[in-house]
């Protein structure tokens, strides 16, 4: 593995452990696949894992100054955390099935149903794994590529 993978193994495992740590690998998972969908699509989100993963207010736990995560770390005997990591390296290396195709965005449920994203109201839904829903906001995208 080169320097920058390793770096993308640890960013995305991060992602993961910050966002979805009490949630179980089905939905870290989810959460994964949505983000390696961002990279397929380059786009305004960033063109590689790094830029996608770090983009201005995309994942909260990574980029807001206002998000108690931002200065969340895990421990090395983190159970959560060494499983974050060995998700992100068989995602990475497409060795698991994309549970969410088509998936861009997700938001967790716990959050009230009146403080949903804006963005809920015109994306298309693809599922829920635990409680995140994932979405596809970027839908026109498939169709736009196609023509």
């Amino acid at each position: 593995m080169t320097e920058q993978d390793y770096a993308d193994r640890t960013f995305l495992a991060l992602c993961l452990w910050r966002e979805a740590r009490g949630e179980k690998n089905i939905a870290r998972i989810g959460v994964a696949m949505a983000i390696i969908n961002r990279v397929n699509r380059p786009s305004w989100w960033g063109r590689n894992l790094t830029e996608v993963l770090f983009k201005k207010w995309q994942f909260s736990s990574l980029t807001d100054p206002n998000d108690r995560q931002l200065t969340t770390w895990p421990l090395p005997n983190d159970l959560a955390w060494q499983e974050c990591l060995a998700l992100a390296c068989r995602v990475l290396a497409k060795a698991i099935p994309n549970s969410v195709p088509g998936a861009d965005s997700y938001f967790d449920i716990s959050i009230p149903a009146d403080k949903w994203p804006a963005w809920t109201a015109t994306a298309r839904f693809v599922c829920q794994l635990g409680r995140i829903r994932f979405y596809d906001v970027d839908h026109d995208y498939e169709l736009e590529t196609k023509v």
